[in-house]
């Protein structure tokens, strides 16, 4: 800059952006037939919820041992007939832990392992959902009823908007 120079700054206006937690938003799915709804204190209750329905989760609360999903005020899913999970849109790409060229595991909602499907490695799949162990440790849906542990996971993709 010369003697005499002046320097402009535009400041736009400030956008304010609400980040939400990938952990925000607990949602509970019905997988027995047909499932009881019980009380804060484990009690059953008048109420019962059909297969494969979806309900906003308040909270998971521990009642004699066993986890229950708040569904409605004083109206919990059992952990035994249902399970949580949590929205989380994004691409992912699978390898498999145990080698490169080794077809990558698929589970359940209950993370027991499918034994009629499997992932190609190094393929990539959209998933919409995550469910997590009692340890944490997430898995992602890739099918209906179908998911591959985040330690099978080499690439994500996410895509977000403002």
């Amino acid at each position: 800059m010369g003697a005499g120079s002046a320097v402009t700054s535009t400041i736009g206006a400030a956008t304010d952006v609400n980040a939400q937690s990938v952990s925000q938003g607990n949602y509970a799915q019905v997988s027995s037939d047909e499932a009881q709804l019980y009380n804060q204190n484990g009690d059953k209750i008048n109420v019962a919820l059909q297969k494969n329905s979806t309900w906003k989760a308040a909270k998971t609360q521990s009642i004699n041992g066993t986890d229950y999903f708040q569904v409605a005020p004083n109206q919990f899913l059992s952990s035994k007939d249902g399970f949580a999970y949590k929205n989380r849109q994004m691409t992912i790409k699978v390898q498999s832990l145990d080698g490169a060229d080794k077809a990558v595991k698929v589970y359940d909602h209950n993370l027991v392992q499918k034994t009629d499907v499997s992932l190609a490695p190094n393929s990539k799949w959209a998933t919409d959902t995550v469910i997590n162990t009692s340890n944490g440790m997430p898995f992602l849906r890739v099918a209906p009823d179908e998911y591959v542990a985040m330690y099978d996971v080499v690439e994500q993709q996410f895509k977000a908007t403002i």
